[in-house]
């Protein structure tokens, strides 16, 4: 940013000798504007980053409970992972520049935002319900039945958030989207592990199984391939992979952890201690997972 200022001020400098102090100082105004505002583009788009990944963390989580599955843990665990969502969920209602951009692009961007927000306030009500009683059966069954219209409504909004920030410009365009499928393809596999899991732990308690076992195949095969496009690049995928050192280093370890979970996910039947194991090796690719999105995200941003 003083680089930037700088660059400027010597070109102007040479330039134009007589230039006035007022002058010196409206440009300064626009550089410090220009990076203020790509600021507040980066902190909305920090608001819905995680959202898709919490709506299935938070449903993960109530079923847990529901199975008495160390729920004093998880009722504290849901709640805060249901007030972080509640928190980024309203600084971005506030983001009124950004909702009117969306909106120009996407004519039901706001009606979106208007279920997702109704959707919302019951389902954090749930949650909250849930918190203090493990046994409230109403706020558990809304949770369950609505937990993919939530991850589809804020889907949605983070596509189209990202999008709407695409230059007129064809080039220019033409890379903003390949930087928006990117950023939201390497979100994608902290969301699909709290799918799996929550669809593993539903088949060892015969909730839903024959559902929970369409779904556990189809997503585990989604996240291998996405994992190894992430590195290696995929056509279909529109990813081209990287070769990054830091980026693969972490990849690595991710996929060390999926692996592992894998292992788990794919057996009939497992013990109280390997279902700890597989919960615990979620968590844990999620923070591992995080890493490479923030490295990505920080080797991509311009």
């Amino acid at each position: 940013m003083l680089i930037k200022k700088m660059v400027i001020f010597v070109f102007v400098g040479v330039s134009f000798i007589s230039a006035n102090n007022a002058f010196s100082k409206g440009l300064s105004d626009i550089v410090d504007f220009a990076e203020n505002e790509k600021a507040e583009k980066h902190k909305v788009l920090n608001y819905l980053f995680k959202q898709r990944m919490r709506t299935q963390l938070i449903a993960r989580d109530a079923l847990l409970i529901s199975i008495d599955f160390n729920s004093t843990h998880y009722q504290k665990e849901i709640l805060e992972s249901a007030n972080a969502f509640n928190e980024n969920f309203f600084k971005f209602i506030k983001s009124t520049e950004e909702i009117n951009q969306a909106k120009k692009l996407y004519p039901d961007f706001a009606k979106k935002v208007n279920d997702l927000n109704q959707t919302w306030l019951k389902f954090y009500e749930s949650v909250k319900k849930i918190s203090k009683n493990s046994k409230d059966k109403k706020s558990m069954e809304y949770i369950e039945n609505n937990n993919l219209r939530l991850l589809d409504d804020i889907s949605y909004i983070f596509t189209s958030f990202m999008n709407s920030y695409q230059s007129t410009d064809k080039l220019e365009a033409s890379m903003a989207h390949i930087k928006s499928v990117l950023f939201d393809q390497v979100g994608k596999p902290r969301l699909y592990i709290n799918e799996i899991v929550k669809d593993k732990l539903s088949i060892e308690e015969n909730i839903h199984k024959e559902k929970s076992e369409e779904d556990i195949k189809d997503d585990i095969l989604k996240m291998d391939k996405l994992m190894n496009a992430l590195k290696n690049g995929d056509k279909e995928l529109e990813l081209s992979g990287t070769e990054d050192r830091a980026i693969l280093e972490k990849l690595a370890i991710s996929q060390k952890l999926w692996e592992e979970a894998k292992k788990l996910l794919i057996q009939k039947k497992l013990t109280k201690s390997e279902r700890e194991t597989l919960i615990a090796k979620n968590n844990l690719f999620l923070k591992a997972q995080t890493e490479v999105v923030k490295l990505i995200r920080l080797s991509n941003d311009n």
